[in-house]
């Protein structure tokens, strides 16, 4: 089940919201997933970073799902497009995964288009999130 609306920390919802406006001009149907986030960004719960829970998904955040499609679980880094890296487990927030992850919580299930179709995942765990461990500026 997935939580009403995103929670957002109030340092990155700027950030995010041009991140989209550049990589979604057009309205293409091929950035369906990014047209989807930037809907839900009009909806967001914003907080102040000292006073986002612990089980968000925020920007530069690990998070362990589960999928049918994979044998066990996997631990990706939500993080801005510079800083992607597939190898390393850091996922765009511009990329169907980080876009679906980016704003839930610990116990949502979401879905997003990837080449193969829809995959359906739940967010397990939050290994490392910024705004827990103090660090407001990421």
């Amino acid at each position: 089940m997935v939580s009403a609306a995103r929670i957002l920390n109030r340092y990155d919802i700027d950030r995010i919201r041009g991140f989209l406006l550049l990589a979604t001009n057009g309205g293409s149907r091929k950035f369906q997933n990014l047209l989807q986030l930037k809907r839900d960004l009009a909806s967001a719960v914003v907080y102040e970073p000292e006073d986002i829970p612990p089980d968000i998904v925020t920007m530069n955040t690990e998070a362990r799902f589960s999928s049918p499609a994979l044998s066990g679980s996997t631990v990706v880094k939500v993080v801005f497009p510079q800083e992607a890296d597939a190898g390393e487990g850091n996922i765009s927030l511009l990329a169907p995964l980080g876009a679906a992850l980016l704003g839930r919580k610990i116990g949502d299930t979401v879905s997003y288009s990837a080449p193969g179709g829809e995959i359906k995942i739940k967010i397990l765990e939050i290994v490392y999130q910024p705004e827990s461990a103090g660090d407001y500026n990421s």
